[in-house]
């Protein structure tokens, strides 16, 4: 076993290069993994890294919503002892006391961006829109007690940051409140970032000076890659397959798309999860938030046109209400709507389409491969890379689904393709065993108390987010 790394000591002339890696969420295997293996990595290099975790005794954050005590002594400990067994220097972020004026309190746009952060990471665990959480009480405490926690975290980070003057910070994702500090902390004290990820194949990947949710560098990086349009045929023909693509397990093989007899076009409409979309913040707000009444709009513009709308399957696990506004669209006599929990086919569908309509979703790509006219409707991670018709507001979009389009060039989602497959940063103490990412000369300590910690914490989640479904449906009924 390796020496156990010594105290930070903030006073101590250093040349090389100093690089904060703070560890975000302890509890989270892949996110401690991927944290530690590029902190130790990053000191072989010649860096002086510090490693920093949270201090909380009881603190509501992304990876404990309960709050429980218990959870953030084995949060703590598990970030502390996994750091150190791999021969990193550790300090925690201490949080100060509720009424403590030491530090001063972050300017307004410091605040709502933290509060942005919030909203991210309880909109991704408990699925339900942010309109619906700021009237469900029991949600409205946690974002509340989360808010505290993350602010005291905030000034902790900058004091940190004051004391020691590192070149860089770098943390894992970037998005959720428990990470998003740290970036706002650099921002605030003119320092660099970089945030670590993990790819679609759970393989290591550094953003250098962004988030894993910038559109617009990812999509510059995509554009790097070769069209190698046989890596490209292999990949979306993998992904039709419920071996590569979770959401292919529920495309049924005989599913048969609706007779078009009568109609002058067919156009299949896809929706995405709303709740994915509204968790990546205000960048990503869409000038077409209401996906019913722009398909409502469209479907009733053109009675000659047979309107598919797909659900997504992954939109049947939310707790917000999101087929209702659908029940007019539904009665229209050139529609068929199927739902998160209907038997379909995206593919079969697409190749039935004379159009297809994404909001944003990879569909958008693998329409552009099979060689359809897509228009996309709000911002993607495609939405710069020429595959579809990008209209920025609902009369561009009916204007254009009057006009015969012809298909994009399927170059750029070739590239994607190769991006998807080939683009990742190899780090030396973590491999894959082609399933998931394994420890390569570190080790997580005691990773059964972390499991147990994780268990109560989903145990919690699934009681709230069965809370908010039922007081959703409670309302939709009292309405």
């Amino acid at each position: 076993m390796e020496d156990r790394g010594k105290k930070f000591e903030p006073g101590k002339d250093q040349t090389s290069e100093k690089i904060i890696v703070h560890l975000a969420y302890p509890l989270w295997r892949k996110h401690t993994l991927i944290a530690v293996a590029r902190a130790k990595e990053l000191q072989d290099d010649g860096a002086d890294v510090l490693v920093t975790y949270c201090d909380s005794r009881g603190g509501t954050c992304a990876v404990n919503y309960c709050g429980s005590r218990v959870t953030c002594h084995i949060c703590r400990n598990n970030a502390r002892q996994t750091a150190e067994d791999a021969g990193l220097k550790t300090m925690p972020l201490r949080l100060p006391p509720a009424d403590s004026s030491t530090d001063p309190q972050p300017p307004w746009h410091e605040l709502k961006d933290l509060a942005e952060g919030v909203q991210s990471g309880v909109t991704t665990t408990f699925r339900q829109l942010q309109g619906d959480s700021s009237r469900n009480m029991l949600v409205r405490g946690i974002k509340k007690r989360y808010y505290r926690t993350t602010l005291k975290l905030l000034q902790s980070m900058k004091s940190v940051l004051k004391r020691t003057r590192p070149d860089r910070i770098e943390v894992f994702n970037g998005r959720h409140a428990c990470s998003r500090f740290c970036l706002i902390a650099a921002r605030a004290e003119g320092i660099g970032f970089n945030t670590l990820e993990v790819t679609t194949r759970i393989k290591p990947i550094v953003f250098q000076g962004h988030t894993a949710h910038d559109r617009l560098k990812i999509q510059q990086r995509m554009l790097t890659h070769p069209a190698d349009f046989k890596v490209a045929q292999e990949y979306f023909e993998g992904r039709r397959r419920p071996t590569a693509n979770k959401y292919a397990k529920k495309h049924a093989a005989a599913f048969e798309p609706p007779r078009s007899d009568g109609f002058r076009k067919k156009v299949s409409i896809f929706l995405s999860s709303q709740d994915e979309f509204e968790s990546l913040g205000l960048e990503w707000k869409s000038p077409f938030p209401d996906y019913a009444s722009v398909i409502d709009q469209a479907c009733r513009e053109y009675p000659e046109y047979l309107f598919c709308i797909r659900f997504h399957p992954n939109q049947a696990d939310m707790a917000s209400d999101i087929t209702t506004p659908f029940a007019g669209v539904r009665s229209l006599p050139n529609t068929v709507v199927y739902y998160p929990t209907d038997t379909a086919n995206t593919y079969t569908l697409i190749e039935w389409s004379d159009v297809v309509v994404t909001f944003g979703s990879t569909v958008t790509l693998e329409a552009c491969w099979m060689g359809k006219p897509t228009i996309m409707l709000g911002p993607s991670f495609f939405d710069q890379l020429d595959i579809s018709y990008n209209p920025s507001s609902s009369g561009e979009f009916l204007r254009l689904l009057g006009q015969e389009l012809v298909p994009k060039s399927p170059q750029n989602a070739a590239r994607v393709a190769n991006f998807e497959v080939f683009d990742f940063d190899p780090m030396r103490y973590v491999d894959h065993n082609g399933k998931t990412l394994v420890p390569n000369g570190i080790r997580i300590y005691r990773p059964w108390l972390t499991r147990i910690a994780r268990t109560s914490e989903n145990v919690f989640c699934r009681m709230v987010k069965t809370c908010a479904w039922l007081s959703t449906k409670y309302r939709r009924r009292a309405a």
